[in-house]
């Protein structure tokens, strides 16, 4: 008897431990429990899954080239063209910026690249909601791309109007996916600040005050520096490269 009666104890332990697991979750991820309940179709989490690989496959690409899709001012390293964000041709003189503002430079490279496949997911959408039965009415479709510090935020500025027992009015949308490429931005800014100043930047310096990045700095033969700005939990990276204050071979001997 004591024995049915710890079993039947056991159980019910078990039953209130799964109960609150669910519960937990539901909590925890909002999007399971609209799957599980059948609640209301997301429009954000619609396009966020729509834009996301997209979105991080254009970030890598333009991070390996200072933040351009087409880069000119370059210099070949390991098989790869890589951006001059400062640059001096000539030994002794520190290097001119040649992109003074790199995260808004990003922002626009980007914007360019995702903005097609935003617009398709914003059409995507729409064929969503007529197949649930939705009337729609959806104004022109635009995006715009901002890098924060977190995330990249793409703002969907299409108003939309559905229909069904009730009416819903969106003025846009917006999604915003995991990243940290503001802080390697504003730290390639800097560096390129130093170098254009200083002839050189202090690795050491940015280490102490931000324990995710992780900077190479690999100094040529020419004189120039590839930078390699990563962060060491994510592996985002940033690449660049520099030419400022070259002493020519020989200088001193």
């Amino acid at each position: 008897m004591d024995l049915g009666k710890r079993g039947q104890v056991a159980i019910y332990v078990i039953v209130a431990i799964a109960i609150v697991a669910v519960i937990i979750v539901l909590f925890l991820f909002p999007d399971v429990r609209t799957n599980i309940t059948g609640g209301e179709f997301s429009p954000n989490t619609y396009l966020r899954s729509c834009v996301e690989e997209d979105v991080k496959t254009a970030v890598t690409e333009l991070a390996q080239n200072g933040g351009y899709i087409n880069p000119e001012g370059t210099i070949l390293y390991q098989g790869r063209e890589i951006k001059y964000l400062c640059y001096s041709s000539e030994n002794y003189k520190t290097c001119a910026v040649q992109q003074p503002m790199i995260k808004n430079n990003f922002e626009k490279e980007l914007s360019a690249i995702v903005t097609p496949k935003a617009n398709e997911c914003i059409r995507q959408l729409k064929t969503e909601y007529e197949k649930k039965g939705y009337s729609v009415s959806a104004a022109s479709v635009n995006s715009q791309v901002s890098i924060i510090p977190g995330s990249i935020r793409i703002d969907f500025l299409s108003p939309m109007t559905i229909t069904k027992e009730s009416t819903q009015t969106y003025n846009g949308f917006d999604v915003e996916i995991d990243s940290e490429m503001y802080d390697l931005l504003m730290t390639a800014q800097s560096v390129i600040e130093f170098e254009s100043t200083y002839g050189d930047s202090e690795t050491t310096l940015y280490l102490q005050y931000y324990p995710d990045l992780k900077m190479e700095k690999v100094v040529l033969s020419d004189g120039s520096t590839i930078y390699k700005l990563s962060n060491v939990n994510t592996k985002e990276e940033f690449v660049f490269a520099s030419r400022s204050l070259v002493w020519p071979p020989g200088y001193g001997l």
